[in-house]
């Protein structure tokens, strides 16, 4: 294995292990869920309350995956570290905007647009792809398997509510096995790598 090689495997692992704490899970899932009531509420937009996650990761790195990884296990390039923190936040936001625009606003008249052999709504089968397409595309960036589990879990979920159930079904169980998994994944990350008492003083 050459240098190069080395080295693009050793940030890969890095950047695999500064995402196995179940943050991005559990914040992807909040805002999906947000995004349910959003729907439910027949917004237009999405509300502030939907983008509040958001701005919580790079909070939530700082206090909890930081502090027990230490920077020199991750590599020791902040700002790489913050870099890792910053994209997949643009990824939600970018995500949103999609949904927002073309679910809440309905911009392309979809339910109208899309003429398909089978009845049922369309805006559901394009919420589908958009939502899947960012989770196999997250899986890919960030070489996080589960990733992919999460994206098969939308396309799953965006045909059954297609079929037989109201829109918010597929935002609603996505992001539920978002946070139920991300949730398993902070506990055991948690475990693995618990506060010295050093840390401990610090973050009180």
């Amino acid at each position: 294995m050459t240098d190069k090689k080395k080295v693009v495997s050793s940030k890969t692992k890095a950047l695999q292990l500064f995402h196995q704490d179940g943050i991005i899970d559990i914040i992807s899932g909040a805002v999906l869920v947000n995004f349910v009531f959003d729907i439910l509420n027949n917004n237009e937009t999405t509300s502030l309350f939907t983008w509040v996650p958001i701005i919580l990761i790079s909070s939530l790195k700082s206090k909890t995956t930081i502090p027990r990884l230490g920077y020199e296990s991750l590599g020791g390039d902040e700002g790489q570290i913050k870099r890792w923190t910053f994209y997949p936040a643009v990824g939600m936001i970018l995500v949103l905007i999609l949904l927002g625009t073309f679910i809440l606003g309905d911009l392309l008249d979809l339910q109208n647009t899309l003429i398909l052999p089978f009845s049922g709504n369309s805006k559901t089968l394009f919420g589908s792809i958009i939502l899947s397409a960012a989770c196999f595309i997250t899986g890919f960036l960030i070489s996080l398997k589960r990733f992919y589990v999460y994206g098969a879990v939308a396309l799953i979920a965006g045909l059954i509510s297609y079929f037989f159930l109201p829109i918010h079904f597929l935002f609603f169980i996505t992001g539920g096995v978002m946070i139920v998994y991300g949730t398993r994944l902070m506990i055991t990350f948690t475990r693995a790598y618990p506060l010295d008492d050093k840390r401990k003083n610090n973050e009180k």
